[in-house]
């Protein structure tokens, strides 16, 4: 009788191990998949990404519930209208970021509609362009939430959208990010005048043409 207990006693052990062995495996799965995700440098096939994400981007306008599209865009809409890619404007730095002592620097941006929206002023990234520094300013939604950065360029009225478009930041190993302009894309008002978009302050006006990104859709 007492083998017996000792033989239960043994499986139900060794099966824990078991369970306990499997979730150390699961757990150092995830953290190197996310360690892969965090250490890929976005650089690297930067224009087959780029034409990757803008045939994604097009499914998601023309079939995607979500879609800012109206009805009868979303029927006759093929693509958005691009430059040609150009990796010199892909622009690698650092955010100096802003104190929040004693208190956080705030900012109004003005909108489509009737109310400004408020933000925090988050930090500031430099670039040179043709020997030149320039600096853009980069924003927080008050509460949180995933960084802002509008901009406006030369192009501008004439051959993007009039009030401006919005960058993405990618990050990048080491604590450095990518601002592509590549990537610069148009509000959501652009295509549908039911949204609410923010539009740059003239402290993130560019005197250059930026002739990449998003064109006019109109």
């Amino acid at each position: 009788m007492g083998e017996v207990k000792f033989d239960l006693m043994s499986s139900r052990r060794l099966l824990l191990l078991s369970v306990l062995f499997l979730c150390l495996l699961l757990l150092n799965g995830k953290v190197g998949l996310s360690l892969s995700k965090e250490e890929e440098n976005p650089i690297e096939r930067r224009e087959e990404k780029l034409k990757a994400f803008r045939e994604k981007k097009d499914r998601f306008f023309k079939e995607d519930a979500r879609s800012p599209l109206n009805e009868s865009d979303r029927k006759k809409f093929k693509s958005l209208i691009y430059y040609p890619i150009d990796l010199k404007y892909a622009m690698t730095g650092s955010i100096e970021k802003y104190s929040n002592e004693p208190k956080p620097i705030y900012v109004i941006l003005s909108t489509n509609k009737e109310v400004g929206r408020r933000y925090v002023k988050h930090g500031r990234f430099k670039f040179k362009w043709e020997g030149k520094e320039y600096t853009l300013q980069i924003y927080r939604p008050l509460g949180g939430g995933e960084l802002f950065l509008p901009f406006k360029d030369k192009t501008s009225e004439t051959e993007t959208y009039p009030k401006g478009r919005y960058l993405y930041i990618e990050p990048m190993p080491g604590g450095k990010v990518l601002i592509d302009f590549n990537r610069a894309y148009n509000p959501f008002c652009e295509f549908n005048k039911k949204y609410t978009c923010p539009f740059p302050l003239e402290e993130n006006w560019l005197d250059f043409a930026i002739r990449v990104g998003e064109k006019r859709f109109r």
